[in-house]
């Protein structure tokens, strides 16, 4: 079973976005549609202070993640990335090393850019593509077939887009 060379390097970026739109906020449920009048003017001003603010306000920073919190989310990315990378390899015989070594290194970057260090990224990397390595040569052929299945299916998916 092959799987497109796209849709491998897809799914490596995958569980990256997957993460950043779980960590963002949940949406907020929206009350049932009532029936209001209709109302001439609804505009209202803002403060002084309010108005200020607004006018100031450079917009969202990029900051890095900072804290035990981010550290782990941050380890645990790296570590679905190298089960990813390690799953795209076994599964699909089309995807070249150098696409595969192209997302790892555009994975680590952004990876960097969110605050963790690349060595981290390494290690954690390199310890769930061992282990994916393993579990799949392991396994009955059955099991791999299923697990080759189940990434197809998540590279068959889009991926939500970021929560604003």
């Amino acid at each position: 079973m092959a799987l497109a060379s796209t849709r491998s390097v897809a799914c490596l970026l995958a569980p990256a976005v997957l993460v950043v739109a779980a960590c963002s906020p949940a949406p907020q449920a929206q009350p049932d549609a009532v029936e209001t009048r209709p109302v001439d003017d609804t505009r209202t001003q803002p403060t002084q202070a309010a108005q200020a603010q607004m006018e100031a306000d450079p917009g969202p920073v990029e900051a890095p993640l900072t804290g035990d919190a981010a550290s782990a989310m941050l380890s645990q990315i790296a570590g679905i990335a190298g089960a990813m990378h390690a799953a795209a390899k076994l599964c699909d015989p089309n995807v070249s090393d150098a696409q595969l070594t192209e997302a790892r290194n555009e994975l680590r970057r952004e990876f960097t850019g969110m605050g963790g260090d690349a060595r981290t990224f390494d290690d954690e990397f390199m310890s769930a593509y061992s282990k994916t390595t393993t579990q799949f040569t392991e396994a009955a052929p059955a099991q791999q077939k299923q697990m080759c299945d189940e990434l197809e299916a998540m590279a068959s998916q889009t991926p939500p887009p970021p929560a604003n």
